[in-house]
């Protein structure tokens, strides 16, 4: 009689432990879970803070008169007054198509 309580208890004991592990595997995983989201969105803070400096110097850099003359002259092909700007054109790469007859033949 005395084994048989003995046993029922170990088994009651046994199931409430097993319980609890279970029960506090749930929050567990979530705690994990937030701690590896945590790394990520610092990580991504980080990457986003290394860029808004970087804009921030570019900014800054287009403030200067040197900076904006170069990149109009670069991308907007302006040039300044007494300068002139020239541009070369150069046929298409497949070369130009000729109309049929007279001045354009060509003997071959």
């Amino acid at each position: 009689m005395r084994f048989r309580r003995a046993l029922w208890g170990a088994a009651i004991t046994l199931c409430v432990l097993a319980a609890l592990a279970v029960v506090g595997s749930f929050p567990a995983r979530q705690i994990l879970a937030q701690r590896e989201a945590t790394a990520e969105a610092a990580e991504r803070s980080a990457e986003l803070e290394h860029e808004i400096a970087s804009l921030e110097a570019r900014v800054e850099a287009l403030h200067e008169p040197d900076t904006v003359k170069r990149l109009a002259r670069e991308h907007l092909e302006l040039a300044e007054p007494g300068q002139e700007s020239y541009r070369v054109v150069f046929p298409p790469a497949g070369g130009v198509p000729l109309p049929e007859g007279w001045p354009f033949l060509i003997d071959g």
